[in-house]
């Protein structure tokens, strides 16, 4: 019927295709089950009808994804309306879902398969700007989405080929320079692309679905690689190694049982190991909360990162079983001035240090790049901090090369 529609527009006035995917919903299914799922799907038919009215004809194509007809012209104010609605929770269950929809106006006699492709770039194109939005499609949108499409399908490959490394990067007091516990990131040598940023990966792993995979390399190299440092410097040589978790990898089901594997095929305490997540990442409803609670209920410690950023940091404190909180670099950035604007940043940060304080959690400074803002940071309670200053991202092997050093100079002291 769709199709049918379409082709009769095109062959009038013209059309406009809304395509709407929803974001992350395979996460709903694997959590919650799939009654819970179709009942949402219904849920969000129900909010569409709603949002498009009496001017188009909303369908569902298949999966947990919907398109719309409209008049020309009317796309926009229908996918802004849609998000709105989608803003708040829907259906029996109360669920927060968030859709990315592509937009693409055809003009009379476009053929249909070009209508359809052109709102399908848009979508991919929305989900490549953060998802929860829409995108008009544009002449020439198709290739830099193309691009981002393969880049997926090549860090499948990457996995199965062993390009993927990680750095790390140190964590140290503010007092006297050591290190006390390291950052992992991952990073992708690709064999013609050279270094590809996890700012173009990364974003490719959440939209494939490869985080998941992804994300249990990372954690078990950094188990397997912490487990290692402290087999050769003691367990004083550093305290702990920290993983980034997305909000992907919590709503996963066998995320706690990819956890416990990798401590247990590493031999690394739990208590070494810190999961850094950001406020986005666990503000995710009840079963990320389950999530959580087990992992700290195991010894495993949570740190929140790039805090003071969301809307509800104060509040998650509340709720999130956080035992570090790191200082968003945006309030470090300028902070060694006494200018009005940095003087904010100054009572933001010793808000933060005196609120972990009194919670008994501990803080760790972002992005520090020169030695006044190190210098600050401690006059405001911060004991520790990182960023470039004060340690770049390094492969293991340097690091090792630090360690050494470090207890080297700790017993000729």
């Amino acid at each position: 019927m769709f199709r049918d529609r379409l082709t009769a527009d095109l062959a009038g006035e013209g059309a406009c295709v809304l395509l709407v995917d929803l974001d992350d919903f395979k996460t709903v299914n694997d959590s919650l089950g799939h009654d819970i799922g179709d009942g949402l799907l219904v849920s969000v038919a129900t909010t569409l009808r709603a949002a498009v009215g009496d001017r188009g004809l909303p369908v569902r194509l298949g999966g947990d994804e919907f398109a719309v007809l409209l008049p020309r012209g009317f796309g926009e104010a229908v996918a802004r309306r849609l998000l709105t609605a989608l803003a708040q929770p829907v259906g029996e269950h109360r669920l927060l879902v968030q859709a990315s929809i592509g937009i693409a106006d055809a003009a009379p006699g476009t053929p249909l398969d070009t209508v359809l492709r052109d709102a399908d770039v848009a979508m991919y194109a929305a989900k490549q700007r953060g998802k929860a939005a829409f995108v008009r499609y544009r002449p020439g949108m198709e290739a830099p989405v193309l691009a981002h499409i393969q880049l997926g399908g090549e860090l499948r490959r990457a996995l199965d080929e062993d390009e993927l490394h990680l750095v790390y990067q140190p964590i140290v007091s503010l007092e006297d320079g050591r290190i006390v516990g390291v950052e992992s990131l991952v990073r992708w040598n690709h064999p013609t692309r050279g270094l590809v940023s996890p700012a173009d990966f990364i974003p490719a792993a959440e939209r494939t679905g490869l985080i998941i995979p992804l994300g249990r390399f990372v954690l078990r190299e950094t188990c397997r690689q912490m487990a290692a440092w402290l087999a050769e410097f003691g367990p004083d040589a550093v305290q702990k190694a920290g993983p980034n978790v997305s909000a992907h990898q919590l709503h996963d089901p066998g995320f706690v049982a990819d956890v416990v594997a990798a401590l247990a095929d590493s031999g690394l305490p739990a208590d070494r190991l810190v999961l850094e997540l950001t406020e986005s990442a666990v503000l995710r409803g009840q079963q990320v909360s389950r999530t959580l609670h087990d992992l700290d209920a195991m010894g495993i410690k949570l740190a929140l990162d790039d805090f003071g950023t969301g809307e509800s940091s104060l509040s998650l404190l509340r709720s999130f079983p956080a035992a570090i909180i790191k200082l968003d670099k945006s309030f470090v950035d300028g902070i060694e001035d006494d200018t009005a604007d940095p003087v904010a940043r100054q009572a933001v940060a010793r808000a933060v240090s005196q609120l972990a304080q009194a919670l008994r959690l501990d803080t760790v400074a972002e992005g520090i790049e020169n030695q006044g803002q190190a210098d600050r940071l401690r006059e405001l309670g911060y004991t520790l901090g990182q960023g470039f200053h004060l340690a770049r991202p390094m492969p293991a092997a340097q690091l090792t090369a630090l360690l050494a050093a470090q207890r080297d100079t700790v017993v000729v002291g």
